[in-house]
């Protein structure tokens, strides 16, 4: 296929003869893009770039892997599209307008980001160096913060863009955070310096004392991230060391600075950028001075003296102008004061031929200020060329990742590493290596993003060969002459009518080593695989690894996909062929050797949870398996089935609830559905007995009301051969605090995996101790708080919740806090062990109040006594069910002896405000 060479274009606009202008109009699906994709095509334009993308996945070092991530509407993709443009893949005129990467019918309605997004990028910088820029567009909306954390874990940078009138919004910190956790390079874009001129019509000096000030404060609020971090390791025991931990530590390379280059000024509306650097450039020979000295004091409280030919400090002090206003904004702002403000047509051409622009007679003519806007600013700072120029220089290759990035994508936290196979050691230097002639194949998939089978690439229509066409002539006509002929013809049944999935589940994944090809067999590892169990490390025997076979592979281009044959290390790709085997993120590895990374950092909890229903009862078949798939396609939406029956799935808010019902609706299940109101979890609890009435009058307490022993709940079974003795007694504010914040531990703790969270669980006991010191057990045990923490005996609801069940009896139960048992005696009560606990758990699952949850609960077992000897303990039914049974009512009566209260919750919301905003809120 010839490949049109662009010179050859250029020459042929000249000659206006063999110019042809065309638009291609049909009616919607009739095949408009179809046509011209084979019309592009045939330039072999796609094939090229294609080519030239596929080549440089191989060279690392000229691979760049980066996010952009912001608040909500401060511009990420407004500046994704200009970054897209810059590709030709969209016009320049439409980059801001198209939101070329909002691929979902409803992100264009609402304006708004849902889905992260990526696609690849090739950029020329001035040393005609090629670089292949792997690009994600995530959202700015809180509600769909979890694909933030999807797209940060695949990238080695990110481009911060803040709204300079805006300034540093909620998201901005909480995205600032997440860069700091996952030890990313940010670069810092301050973008629509344009409403600084036109809406807030500022003067260049009032401009760039806002400027430093809201850089001040995204500096400000990386400086308390880091703060936070380095006090909350540091050494309080160490009584000798009087320094803080803050002195010792080097954050020279934290910040974010113009003069260091990793600031760009932008108007991505505009179409346009600059960094320091781009005007020093220009500058330094005409102020006779060195371009990196200019560079660095180009920026800050600088002046020129034109005497001297150098930069001075002290502008603000002598009362000077900045070299950063009289130098770079005067002119910007004399620009917009001319096309913008006064509209002088005359002196358009006069400055375009002074900047070396060449701009058409169209442009000139146009009545559009903001169009005549972005055809001199485009071309006098390319917004290309300063941002993606500013990441091939600050933001690392894959094969630089620091040590510590790998070790804590590879190591979780709560892992002593030194405890691991020296096997899996040696991994890390595979994943800093980031080698793609690696033996250790090692990729990490964050999400899986659903794709209809019409946009797989394999599905396009490929375009017929001069055999097939006549082919296909020659079978129509057979067909034609059958039908003269009155014969019937039965009519093959199309593939794409046989009944099959609308949507298939692409991986969203980074190659971290070695290369990836169809066809490989890999093995998926779940967060629950830890390769320090032999029988984890043994493919017939690891309980939580799958054999996979690595399907169709993608580079993907924003709405599109593209088929690639091998991806090296270092690159973002599309997995095909996972679906059945990954829900939602995993580690694929050649070895078994390999841990599973790190779980993702969500921004986020789903708090805000609804109950679906289809309109049509025979529906319910079909809306099971689309909450099935949006389970799968959503990185944060937790489905679940509620005791009562009902189908319930937890989201971020309101407007994540819309998008997936929304997605229910018209694309999973393709039903109509009835969605709930809220539903609002309460919690049952108990409160110690008061001491004050309604009128803050003391209460006089009757020696019943002081007597302990009518608070215990005593419980036979059925055959009277088991008997329970329980006291409920309220929790520290500060345990349930702590069982709450610690939940995912005590969930992974109960599947086996203590040994996980060695140094974690000991951390625990040690808070433990000191919040159940607080404990009141009304001289019913004598026991300090270092044995009570040794006697827990479970948590609840779900091994994880905030109730312990306590033992107080002379019954030596399992121990709580490792998973392998020594107590070998041989009490008949320990075959009934599972029986009260699991009584207990179905106790504070639903209590008796309203059937909902219990909180802050202790159960103290006081005795626990079985009568084996002679008896037949089944005379009556199974005892394990007896035992149960007892244990739940017991629980339950001994809940009841007490205060009741049920608990609602509390939305807790913190409002960041810039200082000026102080006092203009109501009260």
């Amino acid at each position: 296929m010839p490949v049109v060479d662009t010179k050859e274009l250029v020459r042929l606009q000249a000659k206006q003869q063999q110019v042809r202008n065309i638009c291609i109009l049909a009616h919607v699906d009739h095949g408009k893009t179809t046509l011209a994709d084979s019309l592009v095509a045939s330039n072999g334009i796609i094939s090229q770039r294609m080519a030239e993308l596929v080549l440089l996945q191989a060279k690392q070092q000229q691979v760049r892997n980066i996010c952009i991530l912001a608040h909500v509407d401060h511009g990420k993709t407004t500046l994704a599209d200009s970054l897209v443009a810059s590709n030709g893949i969209i016009s320049q005129r439409m980059a801001g307008k198209l939101r070329y990467l909002d691929s979902r019918q409803d992100e264009q309605e609402r304006g708004i980001t849902m889905k992260s997004s990526s696609i690849s990028l090739y950029y020329q910088d001035n040393k005609k160096e090629d670089y292949l820029i792997n690009l994600i567009d995530s959202p700015g909306h809180v509600d769909f913060s979890s694909e933030v954390s999807t797209a940060v874990r695949l990238c080695d940078g990110a481009i911060v863009v803040v709204d300079v009138v805006e300034g540093v919004g909620p998201q901005t910190r909480a995205c600032l955070k997440q860069i700091y956790e996952e030890q990313l390079k940010p670069v810092l874009l301050l973008n629509k310096l344009d409403r600084l001129i036109l809406e807030k019509q500022m003067t260049p000096l009032d401009a760039y004392v806002h400027l430093s000030q809201v850089l001040e404060q995204v500096n400000a609020v990386l400086g308390s991230i880091f703060a936070t971090d380095v006090l909350a390791k540091e050494d309080i025991n160490d009584k000798d060391n009087y320094e803080s931990a803050l002195e010792q530590v080097d954050d020279s390379q934290l910040y974010f600075s113009p003069a260091t280059g990793n600031v760009v000024f932008c108007s991505a509306y505009d179409g346009w950028a600059f960094a320091v650097g781009d005007f020093a450039a220009t500058y330094a020979e005409r102020l006779e001075m060195n371009r990196t000295e200019l560079e660095q004091k180009l920026w800050g409280d600088y002046y020129y003296n034109g005497k001297r030919k150098c930069a001075l400090p002290g502008a603000q002090e002598k009362a000077k102008k900045p070299m950063f206003v009289q130098f770079v904004l005067e002119n910007i702002w004399n620009l917009y004061d001319i096309i913008a403000v006064r509209k002088d047509k005359l002196k358009l051409p006069l400055i375009a031929e002074k900047l070396g622009l060449k701009l058409t007679a169209r442009d000139l003519r146009s009545t559009d200020a903001k169009l005549q806007l972005r055809s001199v600013f485009s071309q006098w700072l390319p917004i290309e060329r300063s941002v993606l120029e500013m990441v091939v220089r600050h933001v690392p290759a894959p094969h630089c990742i620091s040590e510590e990035r790998a070790q804590r994508l590879l190591y979780p936290s709560n892992v002593d590493w030194q405890t691991l196979p020296a096997q899996t050691l040696t991994l890390k230097q595979s994943i800093k290596n980031c080698n793609a002639q690696s033996e250790h194949v090692i990729a990490f998939v964050s999400k899986m993003t659903a794709v209809h089978v019409r946009q797989l690439p394999q599905q396009r229509a490929k375009r017929w060969t001069p055999e097939e066409l006549q082919q296909r002539r020659e079978e129509v006509r057979r067909r034609q002459q059958l039908k003269l002929d009155k014969v019937e013809v039965a009519e093959p049944v199309a593939e794409d009518q046989m009944e099959r999935n609308e949507y298939e589940f692409i991986a969203f994944a980074r190659v971290f080593s070695g290369s990836l090809r169809r066809g490989q067999q890999l093995y998926s590892l779940t967060p629950k695989h830890d390769p320090r169990q032999a029988a984890h490390r043994v493919a017939t025997t690891a309980p939580h690894a799958t054999r996979v076979t690595i399907g169709e592979l993608y580079m993907f281009m924003g709405g599109e996909l593209q088929l690639l044959d091998e991806v090296p290390a270092g690159n973002i790709v599309g997995i095909g062929g996972l679906e059945a085997h990954i829900i939602k993120t995993a580690t694929l590895s050649s070895s078994l050797d390999c841990t599973s990374f790190s779980e993702l950092s969500l921004m986020a909890t789903p708090i805000l949870r609804v109950a679906i229903e289809p309109v049509q009862p025979q529906d319910m078949p079909k809306l099971i398996k689309g909450l099935k798939l949006l389970n799968q396609a959503d990185a944060c939406v937790q489905v679940s089935l509620a005791p009562t029956g009902e189908h319930v799935i937890s989201t971020l808010g309101e407007v994540h609830v819309e998008k997936c019902v929304h997605d229910l609706e018209q694309s999973y299940a393709k039903i109509k559905v009835n969605v709930s109101k809220p539903i609002v979890s309460f919690r049952e609890t108990i409160v110690p007995s008061a001491t004050v009435d309604m009128v803050n009058e003391a209460i006089v307490q009757t020696a019943d009301d002081k007597d302990i022993n009518k608070k215990i709940a005593v419980q036979q079974t059925l055959n009277k051969l088991c008997t329970l003795r329980v006291i409920a007694l309220p929790l520290p504010p500060a345990t349930v605090e702590l069982l709450e914040q610690h939940g995912p531990v005590f969930q992974q703790l109960s599947s086996q995996l203590s040994e996980k969270f060695s140094l974690l669980l000991n951390s625990i006991r040690s808070q433990l101790i000191l919040t159940l010191a607080e404990l009141q057990l009304h001289g019913l045990s004598n026991l300090p708080p270092e044995q009570l923490v040794q006697r827990i005996w479970a948590l609840g609801p779900r091994n994880c919740g905030t109730n312990i069940l306590l033992n107080l009896s002379d019954f030596e139960q399992p121990d709580f806090w490792s998973t392998h048992s020594k107590n070998l005696d041989t009490d008949v009560r320990r075959d009934f062990n599972s029986s009260l606990v699991n009584g207990f758990q179905l106790t504070t699952s639903a209590g008796p109040l309203c059937e909902e949850p219990m909180q802050g609960v202790c159960f103290a077992v006081l005795e626990w006594s079985i009568q084996s000897e002679g008896e037949d303990l089944n005379a009556r039914g199974p005892f394990s069910g007896q035992v149960l049974t007892a244990a739940k009512e017991v629980c339950r009566q001994a809940f009841q002896n007490q205060p009741q209260r049920l608990v609602t919750p509390m939305y807790s919301c913190n409002i960041v405000v810039n200082a000026e905003m102080l006092g203009k809120f109501p009260h």
